[in-house]
């Protein structure tokens, strides 16, 4: 109903190509939020609430990054997503996990519900843009993925955070961790390797 709402204003001249991009984007970013939504409790049912070592519950971080992450959206794009979940720590149920684990089966659940697999196609989900790429774990903690960063994160990387924005889950958490990367995406300095790695991108690109 939603795309046909955007798309018939879109077609009619109705809405400029912000509004489009725009909607396109929010309604993209209300279906990552519904499937979280309705995973999480099924999780927490079976494994307990995550919590970190102070007894505070944890909820998942959904980074948006690209097109959606700066709400910028057309009819035919993928959602490029990163997890990130607060802080480390265990579940409260009888059957005890990780954080880690907890949220892995989480986001595995989501993706499986947002495959082409599962009757309900909503959206191509792309998760390559994470720490390490399709090598690296499916979610990590805050403090692991803002270690990665100031250590091991490249320029690309930089640029593309640029346009990372929390689009589901606990959306305050999702601000923070941003805020402890931006001495990275934001140097205080540029040097020429800087220059010449963005030449070399837009090159790629």
């Amino acid at each position: 109903y939603e795309i046909i709402r955007i798309a018939w204003r879109d077609l009619t001249g109705a809405a400029p190509l912000s509004e489009t991009m725009a909607d396109l984007s929010g309604l993209a970013c209300a279906c990552i939020c519904f499937g979280f939504e309705q995973l999480y409790p099924v999780l927490t049912q079976k494994w307990g609430t995550p919590k970190d070592r102070h007894g505070n519950a944890q909820n998942i971080v959904g980074l948006g990054m690209g097109k959606l992450g700066a709400g910028e959206l057309n009819f035919s794009s993928d959602i490029d997503l990163i997890f990130v979940f607060p802080k480390a720590g265990l579940t409260d149920g009888d059957r005890s996990i990780s954080n880690d684990e907890f949220f892995t089966k989480l986001c595995r659940e989501f993706i499986k519900l947002f495959s082409m697999d599962s009757g309900t196609h909503f959206y191509r989900v792309d998760t390559r843009l994470r720490p390490f790429g399709d090598s690296g774990p499916l979610v990590m903690d805050a403090d692991a993925f803002e270690h990665y960063y100031q250590s091991q994160g490249r320029e690309w990387e930089r640029y593309a955070m640029i346009k990372a924005s929390p689009v589901a889950g606990d959306i305050e958490a999702g601000h923070t961790i941003l805020q402890s990367l931006k001495p990275f995406i934001f140097r205080r300095y540029l040097d020429y390797g800087s220059f010449d790695s963005f030449r070399e991108m837009k090159q790629r690109i």
